[in-house]
């Protein structure tokens, strides 16, 4: 309860116990000092125990309290019993709204109840032996008054809890909405350092490629040239054919160079989105290579995260380049299928295929690659008939296998 409307409860709860205690000097003589003293004593009690009452958390010194004002309220029904008034009741009633406002526990509901009916059926019946009356209307009215009191406190406790429990599930509310933000945030961070790490990473394998691909054959290159130059001196036509073998080498060195280092030109397709970044990726390597290339893409990419979408381009260009360097492919075609679940992939090339795939370096990258998300990857070639590559993807849930079952 906010601090104001407590006060303001309190004081009217203060003002009622006076102006009703006060209102029963109007029923004593000058001479009958026991009911003044009462009175007086009574009004101060009640100030006392409502000061208690509200201070403590206490359940014992809460019912002392409650049980003095109990009372205190009954011996007005007693004391006053000649008289005709049953402003005794109206006491219960400002009781009532205080002990089902700050009591919870239904036993002790229950018997402060069953002791005031109790009290009631007393002052009612000692009241009838004395004055020979008893008015059934006021006597039900004001009972009546003393329930609704009741009612009136129990609704009153039962909406501060409510709102505290709202209260409380607002801050909580609160409270994981910054976590989701903190961990939002957070998660766009490692994304970045992922898409960070993977580019050095195959920046770093094509270095690697380039130095045991075409360092193998610049080395080739230097023999066959020392030998042309030998050759040359003594056999005219055996130095040529050595020459010619030079000349296959630098330009298969000079491809292997333009296919490799491609990739890391690669800074104006990353300022393109995903989609239009694998339509220029794949553009300027048929332009290239003069591979014919094919791109299908069901469903909708932003369903893709960006951590996966350079996973996804770096697998594209390996593929790539192995359909052009070791299957000599004319075409390849790439099918991307997108939904709410997962991402599949379909990869061909019409190259030379193979009867058994002994997974090289690009492929062996490529599998790594699809199973740190949680992925599966399927290599299948058929000699004269292309190289196959299923691909299969988790969007929503990670899941990893020991075994891997043959599509």
């Amino acid at each position: 309860m906010k601090k104001g409307s407590f006060l303001s409860l309190s004081l009217t709860r203060i003002f009622m116990f006076l102006l009703l205690s006060s209102s029963y000097f109007t029923f004593i003589s000058d001479n009958d000092s026991f009911k003044r003293i009462y009175i007086i004593a009574a009004m101060i009690i009640y100030i006392v125990n409502h000061f208690i009452q509200f201070s403590t958390e206490k359940i014992s010194v809460r019912l002392l309290s409650f049980s003095i004002d109990f009372i205190l309220s009954a011996g007005f029904g007693f004391l006053f019993i000649k008289e005709e008034s049953l402003i005794y009741l109206i006491f219960f009633g400002v009781i009532a709204t205080s002990i089902f406002l700050v009591m919870q526990h239904k036993k002790i509901l229950v018997l402060f109840s069953v002791i005031f009916f109790i009290i009631w059926i007393l002052i009612s019946y000692e009241k009838y032996i004395f004055t020979q009356t008893f008015s059934i209307g006021d006597n039900i009215l004001n009972f009546m008054f003393v329930v609704f009191c009741a009612i009136v406190g129990s609704l009153i406790r039962n909406l501060i809890n409510a709102r505290e429990t709202i209260s409380t599930q607002f801050t909580q509310l609160n409270d994981s909405h910054e976590e989701l933000r903190k961990a939002h945030q957070q998660l766009s961070e490692y994304s970045k350092q992922v898409e960070d790490l993977t580019v050095i990473q195959e920046r770093n394998r094509i270095a690697r490629e380039i130095h045991d691909t075409v360092g193998h054959n610049m080395t080739a290159l230097l023999v066959q040239i020392q030998l042309a130059k030998e050759l040359l001196k003594i056999d005219v036509p055996k130095g040529e054919e050595v020459l010619d073998v030079c000349e296959k080498l630098t330009r298969n060195s000079l491809e292997e160079i333009r296919l490799s280092v491609r990739t890391l030109r690669d800074e104006k397709s990353e300022q393109l989105s995903f989609v239009p970044s694998l339509r220029s990726m794949l553009s300027n390597f048929s332009t290239a290579s003069g591979l014919e290339t094919n791109l299908n893409i069901v469903g909708d990419p932003k369903l893709i995260s960006s951590s996966l979408q350079p996973t996804i381009k770096r697998v594209i260009q390996e593929s790539l380049t192995n359909a052009k360097r070791h299957g000599l492919a004319t075409f390849y075609k790439v099918t991307i299928q997108i939904s709410q679940n997962n991402v599949s992939m379909e990869i061909f090339d019409n190259g030379q295929g193979t009867k058994n795939v002994v997974p090289s370096f690009g492929l062996i990258n490529m599998k790594e690659r699809i199973q740190e998300h949680g992925g599966e990857i399927h290599f299948e070639g058929k000699v004269g008939e292309g190289f196959y590559i299923n691909i299969s993807i988790p969007l929503k849930q990670l899941q990893w296998s020991s075994t891997e079952v043959k599509r």
